[in-house]
């Protein structure tokens, strides 16, 4: 490493610090980007789980009831889901 503006005090120490710390910063980061794809990964993986148990969900309303309307209405933070509510008036809460 080479800095041509120091002037050969302490200058060329702190620039050598700064320099290491950005090296550990860059590779925290290299590390978070990596976490954030190991995320994604499992977001989609869990988008497709959903997207299963909704597919069940609507098969299982067919066989019960034929072909219905169906709303998904009420959205639960707890629960993190809505509340189905069929054409016959039934509700099922999460």
């Amino acid at each position: 490493m080479k800095c041509d503006k120091c002037n050969g005090s302490g200058e060329l120490k702190t620039i050598g610090l700064l320099f290491f710390v950005w090296k550990h910063r860059m590779q925290l980061h290299a590390e978070g980007n990596k976490l954030h794809a190991d995320g994604d990964k499992l977001y989609d993986e869990g988008d497709k789980l959903w997207a299963e148990g909704d597919k069940l969900w609507a098969e299982a309303i067919l066989a019960a009831h034929g072909n219905i309307k169906m709303e998904w209405k009420n959205w639960s933070d707890d629960k993190r889901s809505y509340e189905c509510h069929l054409e016959t008036g039934e509700v099922f809460v999460p």
